[in-house]
């Protein structure tokens, strides 16, 4: 809580993003520019998969360190792998049991937005985005032959750059591709992602905390 003149103004928490790794960094930047503008929010680079439970939690330690007077919400931006399942190695219920066990009040909650298979998967529902950026002859696009997006992923976009003879490589060689992205129409068409970013908007202004909900009494005639 600040104070504004003789008033005092409570602070809305920080959306704390932390993201996989360089790729996924620049499209969630991305996503905080188009759609997020209007929140407190923050990118963090997790530096890729390994150790991932340590990072995440390492991470949040970190931020609140260096801003002891706010209150965060912790979204992992993180890849499946896979068509199903969850993150390799990542265990959401050892992070939340590790900020209950050290009573991290200030954490408000800790969220996981998943992407399948990868967050290269979810750029081909920009399929013509893509091609417009390879500068691809209209009569040699075929927007259906990548669908469902989540049946591809990295591999599949590397080798579409190669038959054009560009290459893709992950990281920050990727920032300028994905500036080109239509950003509102893979959020549109992408379940798992228009589910994160409304989870994102709609808890932005909300101090709820909800690992230490606060404790209501029945009273003695209930």
């Amino acid at each position: 809580m600040v104070r504004d003149g003789q008033q005092e103004v409570t602070k809305n928490p920080i959306s704390l993003l932390l993201a996989e790794g360089g790729t996924d960094e620049i499209f969630y930047k991305r996503i905080k520019s188009d759609l997020l503008d209007d929140c407190r929010c923050t990118v963090e680079n997790l530096q890729g998969l390994y150790n991932i439970n340590v990072k995440v939690i390492d991470r949040v330690v970190d931020y609140l360190r260096q801003h002891k007077d706010e209150k965060i919400r912790v979204y992992c931006c993180l890849d499946r792998e896979s068509r199903y399942g969850t993150p390799p190695g990542f265990d959401l219920k050892r992070i939340k049991r590790y900020i209950k066990d050290e009573n991290t009040k200030s954490v408000l909650g800790v969220n996981v937005i998943k992407a399948t298979q990868q967050i290269e998967s979810w750029f081909f529902y920009d399929i013509e985005g893509i091609y417009r950026f390879l500068k691809v002859p209209r009569t040699q696009r075929n927007p259906t032959a990548f669908k469902p997006p989540e049946r591809f992923g990295y591999k599949n976009l590397q080798r579409l750059f190669e038959r054009y003879n560009k290459t893709y490589t992950k990281g920050k060689s990727a920032k300028n591709f994905i500036n080109h992205l239509n950003i509102e129409k893979i959020v549109s068409n992408c379940k798992e992602l228009n589910e994160g970013i409304a989870l994102i908007q709609s808890q932005a202004t909300d101090l709820t905390n909800h690992l230490f909900p606060a404790k209501t009494y029945k009273g003695a005639g209930a």
